[in-house]
């Protein structure tokens, strides 16, 4: 059982994930994007859940898919950090004042033509965060909490042939309350598991 995550967790693992992002390659026809996995832990309970939304089933990409809040860097944004927070604050109107960012991954490429930051950050204990979530309903069909024991134990990560319809060659899947989480998303989260010493790390192959 994965118990809470503090920040001193987090920083090993961004340290051991340091050189376990995709293959190196060439970015400039990647549109460049980030994304942001919140922890929240549960002092009294001793446990933690990441925060994940769900996608509407009507947007022009990734629709239907889960995900963590995120999405492509703007011009306005100074950095990709920027990026996360401003679009996590659009997405499920959480603030930056609500969590602390503890660092970031190195990139990931997908499919559909994205190169990825992960950040990794933790929801602040004295915060009201859950008076303010609400989710923008142009973009987000649900927010929901899974336990990390649920998301990271190396029992519910599958490697699999992804959709028909996906320009990968292969995929990690992780089947959570039959919501399947797949493609980027299930690859940053196996990535974390392995980054806090609970599997090996993951193949760089997918595309």
């Amino acid at each position: 059982m994965i118990k809470t995550i503090s920040k001193t967790d987090l920083e090993k693992c961004i340290y051991r994930v340091r050189n376990a992002g995709d293959k190196d390659r060439s970015d400039y026809k990647y549109n460049k994007a980030s994304v942001l996995v919140l922890f929240i832990n549960d002092e009294v309970k001793k446990n933690s859940s990441i925060l994940m939304i769900k996608r509407r089933d009507n947007l022009r990409k990734h629709a239907g898919q889960i995900a963590f809040p995120g999405g492509r860097k703007e011009k306005e944004d100074f950095n990709l950090e920027e990026t996360a927070k401003r679009e996590t604050e659009e997405e499920i109107n959480i603030s930056r004042d609500h969590y602390s960012i503890i660092g970031y991954f190195p990139k990931f490429f997908t499919g559909t033509g994205y190169v990825v930051t992960p950040f990794l950050g933790i929801i602040k204990s004295n915060s009201n965060w859950r008076k303010v979530l609400k989710p923008n309903i142009s973009e987000v069909e649900q927010i929901f909490f899974p336990s990390s024991d649920c998301l990271l134990l190396p029992k519910f990560h599958f490697r699999e042939k992804p959709p028909i319809n996906s320009s990968m060659s292969m995929t990690w899947t992780i089947n959570y309350n039959n919501k399947n989480i797949w493609g980027l998303t299930a690859r940053v989260l196996v990535t974390i598991s392995a980054g806090l010493g609970l599997r090996e790390f993951p193949p760089c192959d997918d595309i």
